[in-house]
């Protein structure tokens, strides 16, 4: 029944503390904070995954602005690279830049031609953000349009931390669902099309068979990073292509292999200090905003995005975590509870990254600091518990059950202490007096056993409020008391023996029917050298039978000296 009781106390604790968690890292940005620090760890942990060789990354570097010259580059430039990009068999090629401002007629028209013939260009537009009104945002040149593949919004915006995890796949305006440029180029690279927008997914059909892309409640998808800048996609720089396209059309070897870019789909941006857009993401701090759209575009590709489970799923793992402490910490064994709860915390760490590598996206600072939250409340109820308990263990084993004064093995314990003090300092005193009540046989006799333990109740706490509290007042054995005065010489016992006397003398005790009042003798007796614990109280008992015999209720004492 016991253990019945403290598993149901730690239960209730338990989902207290969860909730209270719950509410935290919902509500507070700074737990808010913490869950997506987790999640950055996890994705570290978890490390790198294969990514789509198809994927081509044509980088402006500092090398092609110094041989070019000072950006803005003329778009004849791009329109070369794009000639290139199409002839050397790119199948799809995205410019990470925005063309919404016209140039000269000459370079506009060359850039035109270039993407009417190539029918392979993707070209972003902006939106003015919070705004997603069209009539607002930043369009490619009413020129291009005609002829460009297809085009999407380029805006991304970090999560509250500022840190890069997520991308939105479509916007809404005015009720027409626009998709991001990412998922745009994705979309016509596997044959698909938008069919339904729910709150927590994307439904994807076509002759490419069909798709879900899981998303939170702004259409955003989780990106499943293939890895770092430096180590993933292919990688060539602008000139680069120009040079090794020129060397194919010498037919002379390139420095390009003409397969790296051959059916791939070709993302061109800036990496050159100063005109990249730096983004801080989970694997590394400075990360091209190119290097997040070549990343996104990779998941939806090879369908290697996240899938994530409903909200209940992330409460169901956090209640069930905070429960674990309850059933099986009871204080008792402290080492062994904190090698569970780090045992737990370890195995759902594994579990998190497992399910990670797995696709599968579970909050991981939340349960694990509702397991924390949990275990540290159910050890601390615990320990309170326990305390107490040794407390009331303690207290049995010292104090009376009946007057609630300390018994006479504890009594004798703290004589023994003071002789071992006294024997150490000859000028240490300490006095002992022996208390009976007069005739309470009698009394017993006459009203009761039940009204002689009140009686015995009431002078206990007589004794008890005539002393100070560093005295101590035992019960030696039926009506007799005894009590301890540290540092108190024969003289000083004598008197507070006679206060005693007096208070007990006046004090009325009362039953349910009548009031009654009793009388003490006392005996008292001074540490000398040489003492014993039984020496000393057989002294103060000598003193108490002169009492009784020279007519009760007054004090003796055997020692002549005072």
């Amino acid at each position: 029944m016991k253990l019945k009781r403290i598993i149901g106390v730690n239960l209730a604790l338990a989902i207290i503390a969860a909730t209270c968690v719950l509410f935290l890292c919902r509500e507070v940005d700074f737990f808010k904070r913490l869950e997506l620090f987790s999640l950055d760890l996890s994705f570290r942990i978890k490390g790198a995954h294969e990514h789509n060789p198809n994927i081509v990354i044509i980088e402006i570097t500092d090398t092609d602005v110094a041989e070019i010259g000072q950006w803005p580059w003329d778009r004849s430039w791009h329109a070369a690279l794009a000639k290139a990009l199409s002839d050397m068999g790119a199948k799809a090629i995205y410019f990470d830049m925005l063309f919404s401002e016209p140039s000269t007629e000459r370079e506009d028209r060359i850039l035109e031609d270039a993407v009417k013939i190539a029918q392979k260009v993707y070209l972003p537009f902006a939106y003015q953000l919070p705004s997603t009104d069209l009539n607002k945002a930043y369009f490619p040149l009413k020129r291009f349009e005609p002829y460009v593949k297809g085009t999407g919004a380029i805006n991304i915006h970090p999560d509250m931390d500022g840190i890069m995890r997520r991308i939105p796949l479509v916007f809404s305006s005015d009720g027409v669902i626009e998709p991001h440029i990412v998922l745009k180029i994705a979309m016509d690279y596997l044959g698909l099309e938008i069919k339904d927008v729910k709150p927590s997914y994307i439904l994807f059909a076509g002759p490419g068979g069909e798709m879900i892309v899981p998303t939170d409640e702004k259409h955003q998808m989780l990106i499943n990073w293939p890895g770092k800048w430096k180590y993933t996609f292919k990688h060539h720089s602008f000139m680069d292509i120009l040079t090794s396209y020129k060397d194919m059309l010498d037919k002379v070897k390139p420095e390009v292999n003409v397969d790296d870019v051959k059916d791939s789909i070709c993302i061109i941006g800036a990496t050159a200090i100063g005109l990249c857009d730096i983004k801080n993401v989970p694997l590394e701090p400075a990360y091209p905003g190119l290097g997040v759209m070549a990343s996104a575009l990779d998941n939806l590709i090879d369908k290697n995005f996240f899938r994530i489970p409903p909200k209940w799923v992330d409460i169901f793992m956090l209640y069930l975590l905070a429960l674990i402490p309850a059933l099986f910490m009871f204080g008792e064994r402290p080492f062994r509870d904190m090698v569970l709860v780090i045992s737990i915390v370890t195995g759902y760490l594994f579990a998190d990254v497992f399910f990670l590598k797995a696709r599968i996206r579970l909050e991981l600072f939340t349960p694990l600091f509702g397991l924390t939250t949990s275990s540290l409340t159910i050890g601390t109820y615990d320990f309170i518990r326990i305390a107490i308990e040794r407390k009331r263990f303690l207290n049995m084993s010292i104090i009376d059950g009946l007057t609630g004064l300390y018994n006479i093995s504890y009594f004798k314990m703290n004589i023994e202490t003071e002789i071992m003090l006294a024997r150490a300092d000859r000028h240490k005193k300490f006095s002992i007096i022996m208390c009976d009540i007069d005739h309470f046989k009698n009394f017993n006799d006459t009203y009761g056993h039940q009204t002689g333990d009140i009686v015995l109740k009431s002078i206990a706490g007589a004794l008890k409020n005539s002393v100070r509290s560093l005295d101590v007042v035992a019960r030696y054995g039926g009506e007799e008391m005894i009590i301890l005065l540290r540092g108190a010489t024969l003289a000083e016992a004598l008197l507070i023996a006679e206060k005693v006397r007096k208070n007990v003398e006046t004090c009325i005790i009362s039953d349910d029917v009548n009031q009654h009042k009793v009388t003490i003798s006392l005996g008292v007796s001074n540490f000398k050298p040489g003492d014993t614990v039984d020496s000393i109280i057989k002294r103060a008992d000598q003193g108490l039978y002169m009492a009784k015999e020279s007519g009760r209720n007054r004090v003796s004492k055997l020692e002549t000296e005072v």
